[in-house]
């Protein structure tokens, strides 16, 4: 058989297939996890790591491409069973799963983990979606101890687990599927410090824990198997702040497996990856569900006219823009809000480049010689920042002058996520970039449309469209999944109509396979390689190691 040299082989399917068990997998991160507690976990290569160790009522399946958007039973013995007009969720436990001390699970600890990573003000990295979608009313457990008052998940025995809901909702298995889920003891519960050790039900538990500098993994022995998690090495070493350069370099040499956090590889890293067709084979370009945007403020002049709008969205050039953000291998030219990645996309160019076209809705809009507005960006990232230069010039070719705004990263949330603020500097058109926390079209479109917040708004549009919040709502009470996904596609384009949110760039990235990683492909949930299906070709490490 020959051997398959192509370029971004593990997006689409396994390499090195494996069920060879043993060594010990080294990873590496330039910073540190935010959280290792699956109740705060808020980052996708967090929720990816934490299935090592926590298993949540429903998970993704383990398989590149489309396959791995399929969610299949974890905890639970099957999906979710929706009642009350999808209101109410239940799920059943299988039975003799244990913590690694042998302890059984309990319904009751889904139960608390749920509370303590929704309702407390300790655990704040993760999302509130479930919170969000559970009635009632709480006050968490680390101010009300008695869990019977929290009402919006009961457990009738010690394997039912039962969600009661606001309002509909048919894609709550996806809510299900969440590291939130993943049951916590209360008796083990030490707070912001139970990310120190997570009680384990996967297949690895914690052996060393030093916050800021890594940890390792070792076999759990009370973990059985499972079809979603292969845990083929014997232990998983993690080294923290590794300064970037370094961690490729140690990648080139194979002195490290992965790079825990699947950011891609550096631009001079990826230059010479790319030009070694030896090295370019061991390297893959997935599409990390990431999307690069313009918004175009609804309530800044003169972008509360629609044409003013469609004006900027036909001058782009989105080929420029790909260019300033690294080129193909960064990515490609986006067109729709959705990304390929979450259930309802489905490819459409309602604005292609068109500049005879962008100079007539100038003029409809009653600006036919331009307008100056200003742009905002965050100075901490160079892509963006040099994405705003290529809209700036292709803004200029219609007469509309774009003036530049670099803004910090850390006063984002209270400049540009700031109405009053973007108001009152004229923040006409601002980049950004967004990603959903679960593979669906209502996770990625409702934040980005949603309620107008103060600060760290993420509705950065200020779009208030009663077509987009009738799609998605219509969407959460459809039953059918296929039906189901079309609303969002409705809601992407019901979106694209307004023309306030300007698609730039779907994110790809370069990652980098060293000779040694077996069983190896990208989750299309994580965009990243499936850190639960790694294994190790000890001879290739062998050779290497040479």
């Amino acid at each position: 058989m020959r051997l398959d040299t192509s370029f971004d082989q593990a997006s689409s399917r396994v390499v090195y297939p494996s069920t060879v068990r043993g060594g010990t997998l080294r990873l590496a991160v330039t910073d540190a996890p935010v959280s290792l507690d699956p109740g705060d976990v808020g980052l996708a290569y967090e929720a990816d790591l934490a299935r090592l160790y926590a298993r949540s009522l429903l998970t993704y399946a383990a398989a590149p491409g489309s396959a791995g958007l399929r969610l299949v039973p974890d905890l639970a013995e099957s999906l979710g069973r929706p009642s009350d007009g999808g209101r109410t969720w239940t799920y059943k436990l299988r039975p003799g799963i244990t913590y690694e001390d042998g302890t059984p699970v309990h319904a009751r600890d889904v139960k608390y983990a749920v509370a303590r990573s929704s309702y407390t003000a300790q655990l704040t990295h993760g999302p509130r979606d479930l919170r969000d979608a559970l009635a009632g009313k709480y006050w968490g457990p680390y101010l009300d101890r008695d869990l019977d008052h929290f009402t919006g998940v009961t457990t009738p025995d010690d394997r039912t687990v039962v969600f009661h809901l606001k309002r509909p909702d048919y894609d709550f298995d996806q809510l299900a599927a969440g590291p939130q889920t993943a049951p916590v003891p209360r008796a083990k519960d030490t707070r912001t410090d139970y990310e120190k050790h997570p009680m384990s039900t996967g297949p690895y538990q914690f052996a060393r824990h030093d916050v800021g500098k890594g940890f390792t993994l070792v076999r759990n022995p009370h973990w059985h198997d499972d079809p979603n998690r292969a845990a083929l090495p014997d232990r998983i070493e993690v080294t923290e702040k590794v300064a970037a350069a370094d961690l490729d370099a140690r990648l080139g040499s194979g002195a490290l497996d992965a790079d825990l956090a699947g950011a891609g590889v550096q631009p001079a890293t990826r230059t010479t990856i790319l030009g070694a067709p030896a090295a370019k084979a061991r390297a893959d370009d997935p599409t990390t569900g990431l999307v690069h945007y313009a918004a175009l403020s609804t309530r800044v002049r003169p972008f509360d006219n629609l044409h003013c709008r469609r004006a900027v969205q036909y001058a782009v050039d989105r080929t420029a823009v790909q260019r300033a953000y690294g080129g193909p291998t960064a990515g490609v030219p986006a067109t729709g809000v959705l990304p390929p990645t979450v259930t309802g996309y489905q490819a459409a160019d309602p604005y292609p480049h068109d500049v005879a076209r962008a100079r007539q809705e100038l003029a409809a809009c009653g600006h036919s010689s331009g307008f100056t507005t200003a742009l905002a960006v965050r100075g901490d990232r160079p892509g963006d920042v040099a994405a705003a230069q290529a809209l700036r010039q292709a803004l200029g070719q219609i007469g509309i002058d774009a003036r530049v705004t670099t803004l910090s990263a850390f006063q984002w949330g209270s400049t540009a996520g700031s109405p009053a603020y973007a108001h009152r500097h004229g923040l006409g058109v601002l980049i950004d970039s967004w990603a959903a926390n679960r593979p669906t079209g209502y996770a990625f479109l409702r934040p980005l449309t949603g309620a107008v917040a103060k600060v760290n708004n993420p509705n950065l549009m200020e779009l208030r469209d009663a077509r987009v919040n009738r799609f998605l709502a219509l969407g959460a009470r459809t039953p059918d999944a296929t039906r189901r996904a079309q609303r969002w596609t409705e809601a992407d384009r019901a979106v694209m109509a307004t023309g306030a949110f300007v698609p730039l760039l779907t994110e790809k990235t370069v990652l980098y396979r060293p000779p040694a990683l077996a069983n190896a492909y990208v989750h299309p949930v994580y965009g990243m390689y499936d850190y639960a299906a790694l294994g190790l070709r000890t001879k290739a490490r062998t050779s290497a190691s040479r």
